[in-house]
C-alpha cells in the first residue's frame, strides 16, 4: 500500500477524533495529574481511542505508541509502527485556547515517516504529508515558504524556565539585539507551533528546552510535513531526529540557508548554558 493510502487513513482517523472533540461539552470533562505540571482528560483518551480503533480496523497488525499506548522501540520492529498525540495541547484547550489545539497522527517504518497529519478540529484546519505526495493544508497543495535570513526572519524562540538566567535573558532580548528579526514566544500545542512554520507565519523555530518534555508522537507528523516542504528539522547539535532518540524538546526548524545561520547562532549562546 502507497503513503497515500496511510495519508488518506490518518486523515480519516483525525476528523473523526475532531468531530468528536468539538462536540463534547466541558461539563463532561475529567481532568487528571501525571505529574507536577503534566495534565491530560478524558477528551484526550476518547480522542486516542477513535484514532487507534480507526487505524486498526485497516491495519490490525500494526503497532501504536501514543501516550497511552507505549510500547518499548528502542530497537523499532518490522512492523509499521503509528505514532499518535491525541490533543496535544491540553493546558491551551483547558483555557479555551483553541487556536494552539491539534492532533498529530504519523506511520513509520524502517525506512522512516510514511504520511502524517497535524488537525486543529476548532480551527479545521487539516496539514497532511506522504512519502511520495505533496503537503497539503485542507486537500490543496501547500506552496513552500520564502526563505529570509536571521536578521529578517519571524522566529519563534521557545525556552524552558528551568534554564540558567543567563542563557534565557539572551534567548528572549535576541530581537531587541537585532539578531533576529522578530522573536515569538507562545503557548499551546508544539505540532500546531510548526505549522506556524510550515504555512509560513513563522520563518524558523527554535525550541530551547531542558530535556525533559516531548515525545517523538507530539513531533513526527509535523517532521514530514516539514521536510516535505524544504525545511531541515534538527536537534541543537545539527543532528537529524530519530524515535529512538532520549531527548524531543530540543528542536532548531528552517529553511536550509536559515537553518545553518541559526544553528550557528545556538552555538554561540551556548557559553551561557
Amino acid at each position: 500500500m502507497d503513503s497515500e493510502n496511510y495519508r488518506l487513513i490518518a486523515e480519516q482517523a483525525a476528523r473523526i477524533a475532531g468531530s468528536f472533540l468539538r462536540l463534547m461539552s466541558f461539563k463532561d470533562l475529567q481532568i487528571f495529574r501525571k505529574g507536577e505540571n503534566d495534565v491530560y482528560t478524558n477528551f484526550d483518551t476518547e480522542s486516542e481511542r477513535l484514532i487507534k480503533n480507526h487505524i486498526l480496523m485497516y491495519y490490525p497488525n500494526h503497532l501504536i505508541q501514543s501516550e497511552e499506548s507505549q510500547i518499548n522501540i528502542q530497537t523499532l520492529p518490522e512492523n509499521i509502527i503509528w505514532f499518535i498525540d491525541p490533543l496535544d495541547g491540553t493546558k491551551a484547550f483547558l483555557r479555551g485556547n483553541f487556536a494552539f489545539v491539534s492532533m498529530s497522527i504519523a506511520a513509520w517504518d524502517q525506512n522512516g515517516l510514511i504520511a502524517g497529519v497535524v488537525y486543529n478540529p476548532f480551527t479545521d484546519m487539516l496539514y497532511s504529508a506522504a512519502r511520495e505526495g505533496s503537503v497539503r493544508l485542507n486537500g490543496s497543495p501547500l506552496p513552500r515558504p520564502r526563505t529570509y535570513p536571521l536578521n529578517k526572519a519571524r522566529i519563534l524562540v521557545d525556552f524552558s524556565n528551568r534554564l540558567k538566567k543567563t542563557l534565557k535573558k539572551e534567548l528572549a532580548i535576541a530581537d531587541l539585539n537585532g539578531i533576529i528579526g522578530r522573536a515569538y514566544r507562545l503557548g499551546g500545542g508544539i505540532s500546531q507551533h510548526l505549522m506556524l512554520v510550515a504555512q509560513g507565519t513563522l520563518h524558523g523555530a527554535i525550541f530551547w528546552g531542558a530535556g525533559s518534555k516531548g515525545q517523538f508522537w507530539d513531533l513526527a507528523a509535523a517532521f514530514l510535513i516539514l521536510e516535505g516542504l524544504g525545511f531541515k528539522v534538527s536537534n541543537l547539535e545539527g543532528e537529524s531526529i530519530h524515535p529512538t532518540d532520549e531527548i524531543f524538546d530540543q528542536l532548531i526548524v528552517a529553511s536550509p540557508t536559515l537553518h545553518e545561520q541559526m544553528l550557528q547562532w545556538v552555538s554561540n549562546l551556548k557559553q551561557f548554558s
